[in-house]
């Protein structure tokens, strides 16, 4: 429910943050959740700053979080905590996603919500319902795809609900890769 009313909110709170303080559950939340799957799941667990220099190109709290399934076809985490409080969350190899989209006045972000979403679309990589995919149509510009169930879903070869990439990231994206489409496999249980 918006708490603004029908007439929305004031411009002014478009642009002030009162109290990011609200948000500090968020990456207590994401610690605690990493620890409980590296309990459940064969994964290797690393801890360190510079695991993904685009997941940390701000000021980060603590050392970035990367949990890799001992099965290569299971679709690896990595949680960035940013000093804000807040997450930079990438999911298998090139989809990212934050955990703040917006802290301002206006927006109705919580923490409990983001928690509740990062919970969810943990739950499609654990569980094996994501896939991600970059794809050049013909004389068309490139773009990433991703889809499970706490994601939208679309079709990969249409254009909706992906994201545009520069033609060197998608050259850089696709050298570094076996492949152009990944679907993941679900996490082993311990």
């Amino acid at each position: 429910m918006n708490r603004w009313g029908s007439e929305g909110p004031p411009p002014e709170a478009y642009s002030r943050i009162t109290n990011p303080e609200r948000f500090a559950y968020l990456p207590e939340f994401a610690g605690a959740l990493l620890d409980r799957l590296e309990a459940e799941y064969f994964v290797e667990r690393v801890e360190d700053y510079g695991l993904d220099p685009e997941m940390e190109s701000v000021e980060l709290a603590r050392p970035s979080v990367k949990l890799t399934p001992v099965d290569a076809d299971a679709a690896p985490i990595l949680l960035s905590f940013t000093a804000f409080p807040s997450l930079a969350a990438r999911f298998g190899r090139w989809y990212s996603n934050p955990f703040l989209d917006c802290a301002c006045d206006a927006c109705d972000e919580t923490a409990e919500g983001e928690t509740e979403r990062l919970g969810s679309m943990i739950d499609d990589v654990i569980a094996g319902r994501f896939r991600e995919g970059i794809v050049l149509p013909v004389g068309g510009e490139p773009w990433h795809a991703e889809a499970g169930a706490a994601w939208r879903t679309y079709e990969f070869r249409s254009r909706s609900g992906g994201s545009c990439l520069d033609p060197d990231r998608y050259k850089q994206l696709l050298a570094e890769s076996d492949r152009s489409l990944y679907e993941s496999k679900p996490w082993p249980v311990r």
